[in-house]
């Protein structure tokens, strides 16, 4: 079954003909369209500390080279560091005429703090790095090369300036090359109309002839060609700036002689060398020994708002607070979007060729997700598909809004695969092949349109509780709908190959009618249509009463549709049903 934990399986194709699952994609209420996120822009909301949650504004974040003064990481292993306190005898203060007569001061205790790994166990002590008094204040050691970089930016950015004021220089150069063409145009067209050779009586008249448009034409004045010979360097600097000139590196000479001896003779100390990630987390010391690791400031972490390239509306906006995890502005495609998915029979998967897997003790690792990473499909072997056979597929719909959703499903044709993935074929040739079709498969998708129950906040939590007691969807054909569970539902496909072996694939468009709604009264109705769906779906589910007789629900429809503008969209999903 194509799941979120097997994203490849089935995905969709946004504008930028992308294919990305639908949980990485973002629908555009204003565009009607989906994007992923090579088609949206990325705006830098706020700067966070993801330990201790600290917020900071854009310039204080770029003064602290975007990292938290206060949190650490190991340098061993990467971890957060954390604080811990500890007391030691120390010299009592006011004590020290006493003290030095008689040789023995006394000793109070004091509490000093160190950083702690609770990972890998390392400490600041290990490094030679003494207790402080304080929780925080640790020295951090300065880089060798601050002075250099400093001056190779500052002599850039002098480089820069003087390239830009060249390119501006050049712009608005004088353009004399216009009056002596046009001039000339002028005297070859009044050589062709009155047809004059090309002689000084031609300049004579020409002269003659211009003398009563220039008083009614003042372009052609002198007062005007001065003018234009000076647009666009009135009032700026022609020449050239000061020549700037980058400091070469010196290299430093070596003073003291190599001692091949030291390193031949004497024991070489794995356990005290560093590796090359616990040097690259510290590219300015670059500590070679494990005694000389440092603890390092956090990085800073971002909360940023996505914004629709084509109409520049934003469809991702999470809270200026940091510990929040809601968004103000959400529209991910699997909150307004219909989810597709596909179970095969358990007769139609194959057993895999190695069956070490089945007897692994440690469990595999989940992936990491990020905000482009899609983790690797695993090989899906089916059986018992066959030429001119069908064999029963069932696609899941599941419907994300709080109202009755109508979806259509249907396969694209060669000629229809042939021009609307054309720049996908050719953005995954390699992938593909040569060929310009993606389907190897036929489907027999139902003609009619399938309705979707509302989504209710009562079915996410309660799996047992189906709509097949409601009057609502009593009209269901057996042959087309296998279930109904809530908001999701079963539909009965016919799979059907076109080619003997390979990888079973197929392209469908589902179309399915949106509502957009105002913000304000998307708000207000959306808000009572899910305790008026929550409340039916638990009456019904204890048989109190029906949601196809609740008039709250059909108020609120009625509601929703004069509020709201109706329209249908338009989604293409690739399917990958194994390798047959």
């Amino acid at each position: 079954m194509a799941t979120y934990f097997d994203l490849c399986r089935v995905q969709g194709l946004c504008s930028c003909n992308r294919s990305c699952p639908l949980s990485q994609l973002y629908f555009c209420r204003h565009c009607y369209d989906v994007r992923c996120g090579n088609c949206v822009s990325h705006e830098v909301d706020s700067h966070y500390c993801p330990n201790c949650l600290e917020n900071m504004t854009s310039a204080e974040a770029k003064m602290r080279k975007h990292r938290c003064g206060n949190c650490f990481d190991c340098p061993s292993c990467g971890h957060t560091l954390s604080t811990r306190g500890t007391l030691a005898l120390a010299p009592a203060t006011g004590a020290g005429s006493a003290g030095s007569t008689s040789g023995d001061s006394p000793l109070t205790a004091q509490k000093t703090y160190y950083l702690f790994c609770g990972f890998c166990r390392w400490t600041t002590r290990e490094s030679g790095i003494p207790d402080q008094k304080s929780p925080g204040g640790w020295n951090e050691t300065s880089n060798p090369h601050a002075d250099r970089i400093e001056t190779l930016i500052t002599e850039y950015r002098h480089l820069a300036a003087k390239e830009k004021t060249e390119r501006e220089r050049t712009k608005y150069k004088k353009r004399t090359y216009i009056l002596s063409l046009v001039r000339s145009v002028l005297l070859l067209f009044l050589a062709l109309i009155f047809n004059l050779p090309r002689t000084f009586h031609v300049q004579r008249f020409t002269l003659l002839f211009l003398f009563p448009l220039q008083e009614k034409f003042p372009v052609l004045t002198p007062r005007f060609r001065r003018r234009y010979s000076n647009w666009g360097s009135y009032g700026r600097e022609t020449n050239s700036g000061p020549e700037i000139k980058i400091s070469a590196a010196e290299a430093q000479s070596i003073t003291e002689s190599f001692n091949v001896d030291e390193l031949v003779n004497k024991p070489f100390a794995f356990e005290m060398a560093t590796s090359a990630l616990q040097r690259h987390m510290a590219p300015a010391l670059q500590p070679t020994e494990t005694r000389n690791l440092e603890p390092r400031h956090k990085a800073l972490a971002v909360k940023r708002s996505l914004r629709c390239k084509k109409c520049e509306h934003t469809l991702s906006k999470a809270d200026f607070n940091p510990s929040y995890t809601k968004f103000r502005i959400n529209l991910s495609a699997v909150c307004h979007v219909p989810d597709l998915h596909f179970a095969l029979p358990p007769s139609a998967l194959a057993d895999p060729a190695d069956s070490t897997d089945r007897n692994r003790v440690t469990p595999l690792p989940l992936p990491t997700l990020g905000f482009n990473s899609v983790p690797a499909s695993s090989e899906l072997r089916v059986k018992g598909f066959s030429m001119g056979k069908a064999s029963n597929v069932v696609l899941i719909v599941s419907n994300p809004a709080h109202r009755v959703t109508t979806v259509r499903l249907r396969q694209l044709t060669a000629e229809e695969e042939s021009v609307k993935l054309a720049e996908f074929f050719a953005k995954n040739g390699n992938v593909f092949g040569s060929g310009n079709t993606y389907s190897t498969v036929k489907l027999d998708l139902p003609v009619c349109g399938i309705r979707l129950a509302a989504k209710s906040d009562a079915s996410e939590y309660n799996d047992l509780m189906t709509t097949e007691s409601t009057n609502e969807f009593k009209d269901d054909d057996p042959k087309v709908i296998a279930y109904r569970q809530g908001h999701k539902v079963g539909i009965n496909t016919g799979l059907t190959m076109l080619t003997s072996g390979g990888v079973l694939r197929a392209a469908v468009v589902m179309t399915f009618d949106y509502l957009n709604t105002t913000t304000a009264a998307a708000s207000s109705v959306l808000s009572a249509e899910q305790r008026a769906a929550t409340m039916s779906a638990v009456l019904a589910a204890s048989g109190i009463k029906e949601v196809g007789d609740d008039p709250i629900v059909s108020a609120i429809g009625k509601g929703m549709e004069e509020e709201g503008d109706k329209r249908d969209v338009d989604l293409l999903f690739l399917l990958d049903f194994g390798t047959c």
